[in-house]
């Protein structure tokens, strides 16, 4: 459509594209359209070059470096559309961080808050050794069978 190489006119739906992608899917995932624009320009320009380039079929090195002019005519377009993945994702993973209204500072062991103290380690939850009963009787406590 471009009359030409592909370049212009497919770097702005590959610019198009990246945007739509990045709002399509769940904003705590949105980092993983990042690296999809540059790749999606490279199948594109190889397939467009293919279809509208009758020069690079007489061999294979003129099909190579075919390739590589297609793929290059459109670096500032992949670098604009990574850019816009890369700020967009960031601005949707911090706006649903914001969201959660998730506790800020650090959490504590797993279990802790429940009685102040957490299960001890390779034990199961609600069934650990009641210590102050081992040192008061002199012999080993009784596990606890519930809650």
């Amino acid at each position: 459509m471009s009359g030409g190489q592909p370049g212009g006119l497919l770097g702005v739906c590959v610019l198009a594209a990246t945007a739509v992608a990045v709002f399509a899917v769940a904003p705590r995932a949105a980092n993983k359209v990042i690296p999809v624009p540059a790749l999606a320009y490279v199948v594109a320009a190889l397939a467009a070059g293919l279809i509208s380039d009758s020069a690079a079929d007489t061999s294979r090195t003129a099909l190579a470096i075919s390739a590589v002019q297609w793929i290059a005519s459109g670096f500032l377009a992949m670098i604009a559309a990574t850019a816009l993945a890369i700020i967009a994702a960031a601005g949707r993973w911090l706006a649903a961080g914001r969201g959660r209204g998730r506790p800020s500072g650090r959490r504590g062991p797993p279990g802790a808050g429940r009685g102040g103290t957490a299960p001890a380690p390779g034990t199961p939850a609600g069934q650990g050794l009641a210590a102050d009963q081992t040192a008061s009787e002199g012999r080993p406590a009784a596990r606890r069978l519930g809650p």
